[in-house]
């Protein structure tokens, strides 16, 4: 399988049939339909449903091409950086977990690209699980997750500021007027909590006796939606302050009592190379992260 097979797949893929996407590229329709049948003959199975002069993906097919992206990418990337020693451009990507804390790092991304217009910025949300997954397989150069990070694996520089944890309260609930939430108002509440269990952890070692995991109603991985729900009345979000237009939810975020409060760290590979783009976002993150005033 060669690197030009997988763009005429992405070209067909954007393009939804193979006469538009052999237009784009510059070769005959025929030609392109036997790269694709050759394609499918190598690998096995089918990638295409053809209707007329409709087709789409099959589960394979869809698999190949969302792998195929992220090969190009990592391709096209390591080839701006070792063409020309004198341009720096190509791919940035940074995974970024939910937190206000962001402002320092995209504030960073901004002052990169401006001073390197050829440099295309690609965020990628998730949680910490989902960060490192992807760093571990190459498709970030950054993560941001919360400290403390896995120091064995990854190099790292602490953000200042930090994540306040409470709950997201309907402003119509009476618990909404309480300055602060202590351990004894959690008590038999049901409770919208992060999938992720070292989020279950912390909240076990702040409530103690008082947290129950049979309180949690409900699980998930981005916080808009977990918001809809406590809306909705399903229970209270376990969540950190300024992710959300409380307003337009009709929320108020309540801080925990006594305070829980977590750090988080960039993150990056250890013992890998970092391109130039990413060498360069390196220290437009530690000068703005040195600006940056702690909570």
């Amino acid at each position: 399988m060669e690197l030009r097979t997988l763009r005429y797949l992405l070209a067909i893929a954007d393009a939804g049939n193979i006469t538009a996407a052999a237009n784009t590229i510059h070769i005959s329709q025929p030609a392109l339909s036997r790269q694709m049948q050759d394609l499918e003959t190598e690998l096995g199975t089918k990638l295409f449903k053809r209707k007329h002069r409709a087709i789409s993906l099959t589960a394979n097919g869809t698999y190949l091409v969302n792998r195929a992206r992220q090969i190009l990418s990592l391709t096209d990337t390591a080839i701006a950086d070792i063409t020309d020693e004198n341009i720096i451009g190509g791919n940035l990507a940074i995974g970024l977990g939910e937190s206000h804390l962001n402002r320092i790092v995209l504030r960073a991304a901004k002052q990169l690209l401006i001073a390197y217009p050829g440099i295309q910025l690609q965020l990628y949300s998730g949680n910490a699980d989902e960060i490192t997954e992807r760093l571990d397989q190459g498709l970030l150069d950054f993560g941001v997750v919360i400290d403390p990070a896995d120091t064995y694996k990854y190099a790292f520089i602490k953000i200042n500021g930090q994540n306040l944890w409470g709950l997201l309260i309907p402003t119509n609930d009476s618990l909404a007027r309480s300055p602060s939430i202590n351990t004894s108002q959690i008590v038999d509440q049901p409770l919208i909590v992060s999938e992720r269990q070292p989020v279950v952890e912390m909240l076990q070692k702040w409530g103690g006796d008082h947290f129950s995991e049979s309180q949690i109603v409900a699980r998930y991985n981005l916080i808009y939606n977990a918001g809809l729900l406590a809306e909705a009345g399903f229970g209270y979000v376990v969540g950190i302050s300024h992710l959300l237009d409380h307003e337009e939810m009709s929320l108020k975020f309540v801080p925990f009592s006594p305070k829980l409060a977590t750090k988080m760290a960039l993150i990056w590979t250890k013992n890998m190379p970092l391109s130039k783009a990413a060498q360069k976002f390196l220290m437009f993150f530690q000068q703005a992260n040195k600006k940056a005033i702690p909570e």
